[in-house]
């Protein structure tokens, strides 16, 4: 899995149909705000398209889903590049995986030091706990913001690429 565009040097690898090249990719809103030292939106599709074309399975990771102002319109957005991006050969075996925006107390801490200045939302108020595999809780979105970034995102999975198998959404 990655969210960078330096891919041609895998290219010709022997994969022997093992490997499924998975690309992290979210709205040009998170890219900007909260991963700035990685690739652009339109250099990890290029990426993706390269790949495909080389012969390899292939798969998107939306992660992290963050609910931010216009968050509906930006996934939406992101889905449309995709899909006038990818050849019509890449759909039939593409996988998707949805991953919720989550925090932990200690990655909390070390945003706050290290970050003060960024505008990611760590409330815990607002968010709900679920038990994380680290014996450590996990602060995520409500049973309600859950149920809409499913339906959202999966909606928009299943509309521009009705053919994709989406892996899980947590």
């Amino acid at each position: 899995m990655t969210k960078f565009p330096h891919v041609d040097h895998l290219l010709g690898a022997d994969y022997q149909g093992k490997t499924r090249f998975r690309f992290s990719i979210n709205d040009d809103y998170i890219i900007k705000c909260f991963e700035p030292d990685t690739g652009r939106l339109h250099e990890r599709i290029e990426a993706s398209v390269k790949v495909v074309e080389a012969g390899y399975p292939l798969g998107f990771i939306v992660a992290p889903v963050y609910i931010h102002d216009g968050w509906k319109e930006g996934y939406y957005e992101m889905f449309e590049k995709l899909e006038a991006s990818l050849p019509a050969f890449a759909r039939k075996d593409l996988t998707f995986e949805m991953i919720q925006h989550r925090f932990t107390k200690p990655a909390k801490r070390v945003i706050q030091e290290n970050y003060s200045m960024i505008k990611l939302e760590l409330d815990e108020s607002k968010r709900k706990t679920k038990w994380g595999r680290d014996d450590i809780y996990k602060y995520v979105y409500q049973d309600e913001e859950q149920k809409d970034i499913k339906e959202t995102i999966g909606g928009y999975i299943h509309h521009f690429f009705p053919e994709a198998k989406i892996d899980y959404f947590t």
